[in-house]
């Protein structure tokens, strides 16, 4: 019995029943009410569908230009950590080879003290002699 009071409101949406005796009462009592609500009805269907279509559009060019605006920051930021570290590798190369020519000068310094010092000695045997 539900299940054909169910196929009824299916094949008829409006809850407009197929005997003409119950239409024309309808008719009398609701007039041309009924017909302008049903046109009233469809027009904001039709809007809403409308919004929404919009409103989904517009969701989804949203979410491709956040979507490119991502990426383009992340390979932004990709560059620029490459970048940065190329220039720290740089610099510690740099810093390397200042300390590793300090410390060759020092020891070069230190060995002419020693030179320095060997050669005084001598001279000072050259002397006593």
């Amino acid at each position: 019995m539900a299940k054909k009071e169910e196929e009824a409101k299916q094949a008829n949406p409006l809850g407009m029943s197929g005997d003409p005796k119950i239409e024309a009462v309808k008719q009398l009592i609701f007039g041309e009410n009924m017909q302008q609500y049903d046109s009233e009805f469809n027009e904001i269907k039709a809007l809403i569908k409308k919004t929404r279509t919009e409103i989904e559009t517009e969701l989804n060019e949203t979410r491709d230009a956040l979507n490119k605006l991502i990426n383009q920051t992340k390979d932004s930021l990709t560059n620029e950590i490459q970048d940065l570290r190329s220039d720290m590798n740089k610099k510690v190369t740099q810093l390397r080879a200042d300390m590793d020519e300090s410390v060759a000068d020092l020891d070069d310094r230190k060995l002419n003290r020693k030179l320095l010092g060997t050669l005084l000695q001598e001279m000072g045997k050259q002397i006593a002699e």
